[in-house]
């Protein structure tokens, strides 16, 4: 059987534009040979739309366009993910099968995922049933919606475990063809210094896919295809995926972060499946699909950035370049007193690079005035963290100033201007940053990728980041001499620790071995002496992160919506 996974990019709510999509897609399948077309998880609008699905009007519009693609079903059946009212006033994850203009079958979603970034009993009812085995071409098709696929206990890496297991309720019934249509978000996994590994370590979403999907195509000896969207939207980042597996675990399927048909045949023998890209490698791909679609569904058409001849801040427009173009980004450095001439040079290079438009403000005017004016209030004060920190809130007046003026407008040639935070998580997870300062932004790009990462992602790009950017000591240059790693700890540290506690997620009484695994020598001891004062960052400082600009999740636990810490926890 030839199938066309529509492997989309939908947009949030905007039913008109997905459902025509979905109908030239289907078209264009149809066209190309296929015999069957499945389209992802909620297809119709799209995953996931949250408190939107409340309104009266967008479920209207979804009942009504998904009747209009039943209607224009052919011969050739349309799977498509879409969702209908339940008794209790929620709704149904469902996915409609329709052929020759009509609904022939309706399989509703049985697992609801309510952990990490997901919510949805939030929003949906689960099935009270198992859905029929589907007849056509000869297959006896059984159908399944995304997190219905991991409840398996051998090959599921979830962190719930659920009382019925629906593919296992499939296989069981005579499936001799499983299908899975997804929205599942993609990520790196918890992050682990170079050659090291360690038996709690948490995969990539990729190497989970991988076990899972090959595990059950080989346990219950059938084909397995499954079908995900790709784009991103708020902090998740969809990679596509779709593939079928056989029996054999030989896979076909698509590129990732592309979207388009992906043409599977249950007929043919696949390949190995492919080796994960380096972490840089994904991270660029990712990072850049992620910051486009981002600034592009919310009508955003040009960024600042603050460039501080840096690391962070020149990965950041250097993603921004590819996402957006150079004539659609703006690189403004914002030195004072005690920025180095150092820094002001690199960071022209940068630019220069890069091939954006340049400029220089001096920010040392806005932050002498404030400490003026603290003056007259406090005359014999000295200077303090206070003056760090009106450096880091004159640099940002600055940067939120020029996204309304006209003369930048004309120099991107849009109105549709956003600043871009130039933060990693290591300083997130510390603190280690200025609330209305550099902690400002419309989109954190690199919010979950520690230090280490933005070196990977660094030198993935190559030789369009400056040389000396490179090897430069991380310095916010708010008092003379200072670093980063002399505020905090060595980065090598300071991302181990966090890697195990944060992404990894360990328990806190273990956190000293874990570390052993990873790290020896002075560094070793280091985290060891530094671990109880960085944990204690890391509780005390959440605050601070609740007002930081939403980041795009590209580890197994993010800042944001997946990691929901009171306030006043202790």
């Amino acid at each position: 059987m030839r199938i066309a996974l529509l492997q989309l990019n939908q947009r949030l709510g905007d039913v008109a534009a997905n459902s025509a999509c979905i109908e030239a897609a289907y078209a264009k399948a149809v066209a190309g040979g296929a015999e069957l077309v499945v389209t992802p998880e909620l297809a119709m609008v799209g995953y996931v739309a949250e408190d939107r699905m409340w309104e009266a009007g967008l479920r209207n519009r979804v009942a009504i366009e998904s009747m209009r693609l039943a209607n224009l079903s052919g011969a050739v059946p349309l799977v498509f993910g879409t969702f209908s009212p339940s008794p209790s006033g929620r709704l149904f994850n469902e996915v409609w099968w329709c052929q020759g203009g009509a609904i022939r079958h309706i399989i509703k979603k049985r697992l609801l995922p309510s952990y990490d970034v997901f919510e949805e009993h939030r929003w949906f009812e689960p099935s009270p049933e198992m859905p029929k085995l589907i007849e056509y071409l000869g297959q006896r098709i059984g159908v399944s919606i995304c997190e219905d696929l991991w409840a398996d206990r051998d090959f599921s890496s979830m962190p719930v475990r659920y009382d019925l297991d629906p593919i296992a309720d499939l296989a069981k019934a005579g499936a001799t063809l499983l299908l899975n249509a997804s929205a599942s978000p993609t990520a790196l996994g918890s992050w682990m210094p170079s050659g090291k590994a360690a038996p709690w370590a948490i995969a990539s979403k990729e190497l989970q896919r991988k076990r899972l999907i090959q595990g059950l195509a080989k346990k219950y000896r059938v084909p397995l295809v499954y079908t995900d969207r790709v784009g991103a939207d708020s902090w998740l980042l969809f990679d596509g995926g779709s593939c079928l597996v056989q029996p054999d675990g030989s896979w076909q399927g698509g590129q990732r972060f592309t979207e388009g048909i992906v043409w599977v045949d249950t007929g043919a023998t696949g390949i190995s499946w492919p080796d994960c890209p380096a972490e840089g490698v994904w991270l660029r791909e990712g990072l850049r699909l992620g910051m486009r679609d981002n600034l592009a569904k919310q009508g955003l058409e040009a960024v600042l950035v603050g460039l501080s001849g840096g690391i962070d801040s020149s990965v950041v427009a250097a993603i921004a370049v590819e996402a957006l173009g150079p004539d659609r980004v703006l690189g403004v450095a914002l030195p004072t007193a005690y920025s180095s001439g150092e820094s002001l040079d690199l960071a022209k290079d940068q630019a220069g690079r890069l091939g954006i438009k340049w400029l220089c403000l001096d920010a040392n005017a806005p932050f002498a005035g404030a400490t003026e004016a603290m003056k007259t209030g406090f005359p014999d004060r000295i200077f303090s963290v206070t003056d760090e920190n009106l450096q880091s809130r004159a640099r940002a007046m600055l940067l939120m100033a020029l996204t309304s003026e006209a003369a930048v407008h004309q120099q991107l040639g849009t109105s549709r201007v956003a600043v871009l935070n130039t933060g990693n998580k290591s300083e997130a997870a510390t603190g280690y940053f200025t609330l209305y300062g550099d902690g400002i932004g419309a989109f954190s790009i690199l919010g979950d990728c520690l230090k280490a990462r933005v070196y990977d992602l660094a030198h993935e790009l190559g030789d369009v980041i400056t040389p000396g950017i490179l090897t430069r000591i991380p310095t916010a240059e708010l008092r003379p001499g200072q670093t980063d790693e002399a505020s905090l700890a060595p980065y090598a540290v300071l991302d181990a620790i966090l890697g195990v506690a944060l992404e990894a997620q360990r328990p806190e009484e273990g956190l000293a071995e874990d570390l052993a695994m990873l790290l020896e020598g002075s560094n070793l001891e280091i985290a060891r002496a530094a671990l109880p004062r960085i944990l204690s960052l890391l509780r005390r400082t959440e605050f601070k992160r609740r007002q930081l600009p939403f980041n795009l999740k590209v580890s197994p636990k993010a800042f944001g919506q997946g990691r929901r810490i009171p306030l006043t926890a202790s």
